[in-house]
C-alpha cells in the first residue's frame, strides 16, 4: 500500500469531489470500503439506534502507519491515486481522499490502529475536525473506527434524518450490497448488540442464500457470460418470484455497488414475455471490464459508472440473462437442429359450394317419455324432483358455462332464521347453484372460499391478532437486505410469529395458526416487503400471498355447501374478488327464458 499524500490541485480539481455523508449508511459504506482497500479479510460493524449514537467499522487490515496518520484526515489526502491518470486505472473502491475528512468534520471520530510491523498502535480522537487526543495504546493488526453524534455540529442536517427504522435499512442495504460484492471475505453486522448477520467466506451462491433468504436456492438461474469486452457472472431469479416494487436488484461493477438504469433495462428485456408488465425481476450481477474502460468519477456517492461504450454493455447483459434463462428452460427455445418442414396449404380453385344439411324427416321429438324434458322449477323441490334426471345439453349463464350431470349433490337450506328454504346443487368442479324465488344464482366455488379467506385474513390483519400454532422443527431465517424489519419486528408477534436468536440464525418457533410452516415463512418474506406505515397495505398483502399460495388453505374444509354461500353473503361485497373477479351471477326467469327462444 502506497503512502498518504496530499493529491497536487490539478488533481483534486478533476475529481467529483462533494457532501459524502447525507445519512450513517453513507459513513458507514465508506468506511466499509476503505477496510477493503486495505486488504481486510474480516469486517465487523456494530451500530447504536441506526448509527445515530454511534458506528463502528472493525477490520484486521495492513493499518495506518504512524508517519500518516496526521494526513488521514485531511481533505484529498489518500494513498490509491497519484495522478490524474490513476483515475482511469482504479483498483480500489475509494480514490478521492474526502471520506474520513468528511466525517470527521460532522461528528466525533476516534481511530485506534496498528500496522503488522509495529509492536503498539496509536489513537487519535477528533471532535468537528479538530484534534483533541493522540497517544499510543495497545491493540490488534488493523484500523477500528468509532464514529459517534453524527451531525452534532449541524442540527439541520440532524433534523432530516429519518426514523431509526429507516435509516437502519439504508445500512442494511449498504451492507449486503457489498457483503453480496465480496463474498471471498468475512462480514459482521451488530446493531443495538444484537447479530443482524455473521458472513463467512463462501462462495457466491451461499452468500446470496444468507442475504436474500435461504428459500432463494432452488429460484437462481447462474448466469456466466465471457466477452473480450466483458465478463457477467452471477444470478438472477426465476420469472414466478418478480416483483413490483424493486427490492432485490443488485448490480456490482469490478466488485463496486452501483445503479445503472441502461443494465436494469437490459435485464428487463431478458424477462420480457415472461413477466407481467409493471413487475421487476430479482437479480445479483457482477460485470468485470477493463478499469479504462468504465468512468467511476461521476457522482460523489460513488455509486454510478459511466462505460465507453454502454449500448455494447447493456446488448451483451440482456443476451447473457437470456441465454441462461434458455439453458435453464425458464424461457421457450427453439430446436434449430431439428427444424420442421413447412406443410403446404391447399387452395380450392374451383366455386365455392354452399353446405349440404341433411335433416332426418322420421324423426317426432313427442315420441317416449323418456326424451321429455322435465323443466326447471324454481321454488325448494326442484334440486329433488329433477335429481334423477340428466342434462346433456349445456345451461348457458353469460360469462359462465355449466355441465350439469347426475353427479350434482343437492340439499336444502335455510336463510338466516327467515324461515325461507332455498336449494343448493354442486355442479363439479366449481360451481354451485341455488334456487331463487324467481331465477337461480350461480356461484364459484373456488373465488367464494378465496373471497372469504380474504376478507378473514383481511379483518385480522386490520386489528385482530391473529392465532398462534407452534411449530415442531424451528424454521432457521434470517431477514433478507431490502426488507423492512425494523419497521415490521414489534408488529410480527401480534400475527402469530414467534422466533429466538440463536448464534447468528433467527430460528423461527411458530406462525399464524391457519398456515403450515412453510406457507408462514414465504408468507413472512412478502410481509417484510411491505412498508407498514403505507395506508392500504394489508389488502396488497393479502391478495399478494393468496396469488402465491400453493395449495390455498379451505376456509370452509368439511362445511356444507349452504354454509359457505351463507358466509360468503354475510360479507360486504360477496359479488366481487380481490381481483375484480365475478363470484356470483343471477339468472332470473327472462334470462332463463331467453335460452327457450327457439
Amino acid at each position: 500500500m502506497k503512502p498518504i499524500a496530499l493529491l497536487p490541485e490539478t488533481v483534486s480539481n478533476q475529481i467529483a469531489a462533494g457532501e459524502v455523508i447525507q445519512r450513517p449508511a453513507s459513513a458507514i459504506k465508506e468506511l466499509m470500503e476503505n477496510a477493503l482497500d486495505a486488504g481486510g479479510s474480516h469486517i465487523e460493524v456494530n451500530i447504536q439506534q441506526a448509527g445515530k449514537v454511534s458506528m463502528q467499522v472493525i477490520d484486521n487490515g495492513h493499518g495506518i502507519p504512524e508517519g500518516d496518520m496526521d494526513l488521514a484526515f485531511q481533505r484529498h489526502a489518500t494513498s490509491k491515486i497519484q495522478s490524474a491518470d490513476d483515475l482511469f486505472a482504479l483498483q480500489t473502491m475509494g480514490f478521492r481522499g474526502e471520506a474520513l475528512a468528511s466525517i470527521a468534520a460532522v461528528s466525533h471520530v476516534s481511530i485506534v490502529t496498528r500496522t503488522d510491523r509495529e509492536n503498539s498502535g496509536r489513537q487519535r480522537d477528533l471532535e468537528g475536525g479538530r484534534l483533541v487526543k493522540s497517544n499510543g495504546c495497545s491493540t490488534a493488526i488493523g484500523t477500528k473506527i468509532t464514529i459517534s453524534n453524527l451531525f452534532y455540529n449541524v442540527p439541520a442536517r440532524r433534523q432530516f434524518l429519518k426514523s431509526d427504522a429507516v435509516e437502519y435499512k439504508h445500512i442494511a442495504r449498504v451492507f449486503a450490497d457489498i457483503a453480496l460484492a465480496h463474498p471471498d471475505k468475512a462480514f459482521t453486522l451488530r446493531h443495538q448488540g444484537k447479530v443482524e448477520w455473521m458472513l463467512a467466506a463462501e462462495h457466491p451462491r451461499q452468500r446470496i442464500t444468507h442475504i436474500i433468504g435461504k428459500k432463494v436456492t432452488d429460484r437462481l438461474v447462474p448466469v456466466d457470460e465471457q466477452t473480450d469486452f466483458v465478463e457477467v457472472k452471477g444470478y438472477v431469479l426465476r420469472p414466478i418470484h418478480a416483483r413490483k416494487t424493486k427490492g432485490e436488484q443488485h448490480l456490482f461493477v469490478n466488485h463496486r455497488p452501483v445503479n445503472h438504469a441502461l443494465i436494469h433495462r437490459a435485464v428487463m428485456d431478458a424477462f420480457e414475455g415472461l413477466i407481467q408488465n409493471g413487475h421487476h425481476p430479482a437479480y445479483i450481477l457482477d460485470l468485470t471490464i477493463a478499469s479504462d474502460r468504465i468512468d467511476v468519477n461521476v457522482h460523489p456517492a460513488k455509486t454510478e459508472v459511466q462505460f465507453d461504450d454502454e449500448r455494447a454493455i447493456q446488448a451483451i447483459v440482456r443476451s447473457a440473462v437470456k441465454r441462461a434463462l434458455g439453458i435453464h428452460q425458464v424461457a421457450p427455445t427453439l430446436d434449430f437442429e431439428n427444424p420442421l418442414a413447412a406443410q403446404p396449404v391447399h387452395i380450392p380453385t374451383g366455386p365455392v359450394l354452399p353446405p349440404q344439411i341433411v335433416v332426418d324427416s322420421s324423426f317426432n321429438p313427442f315420441q317416449g317419455q323418456d326424451n321429455i324434458d322435465p323443466g326447471i322449477k324454481t321454488d325448494e323441490s326442484w334440486a329433488s324432483s329433477t335429481k334423477d334426471h340428466f342434462f346433456d345439453k349445456p345451461i348457458h349463464v353469460p360469462g359462465e358455462v355449466l355441465e350439469l350431470s347426475s353427479e350434482w349433490a343437492a340439499e336444502t337450506a335455510t336463510v338466516g332464521n327467515t324461515g325461507i328454504g332455498y336449494s343448493v346443487m354442486h355442479v363439479p368442479p366449481h360451481f354451485a347453484v341455488t334456487t331463487m324465488q324467481r331465477g337461480l344464482m350461480t356461484v364459484h366455488l373456488p373465488r367464494a372460499k378465496r373471497h372469504i379467506l380474504f376478507s378473514q385474513l383481511l379483518a385480522q390483519l386490520q386489528g385482530e391478532h391473529l392465532g398462534s400454532q407452534s411449530w415442531l422443527f424451528p424454521q432457521p431465517w434470517n431477514a433478507p437486505s431490502g426488507m423492512h424489519w425494523g419497521s415490521w419486528e414489534p408488529r410480527l408477534e401480534s400475527l402469530g410469529y414467534r422466533w429466538e436468536l440463536h448464534a447468528d440464525t433467527m430460528n423461527w418457533l411458530a406462525g399464524p395458526s391457519f398456515l403450515n410452516p412453510d406457507q408462514a415463512m414465504s408468507w413472512l418474506e412478502n410481509l417484510l416487503l411491505i412498508d407498514p406505515d403505507q395506508a392500504g397495505w394489508e389488502s396488497g398483502l393479502v391478495s399478494q400471498w393468496l396469488d402465491h399460495c400453493d395449495p390455498m388453505p379451505d376456509p370452509c374444509q368439511g362445511e356444507p355447501l349452504s354454509l359457505v354461500i351463507d358466509r360468503l353473503f354475510a360479507l360486504s361485497n360477496p359479488w366481487k374478488d380481490d381481483k375484480g373477479r365475478s363470484i356470483a351471477r343471477l339468472l332470473d326467469s327472462d334470462a332463463i327464458a331467453a335460452q327457450f327462444t327457439s
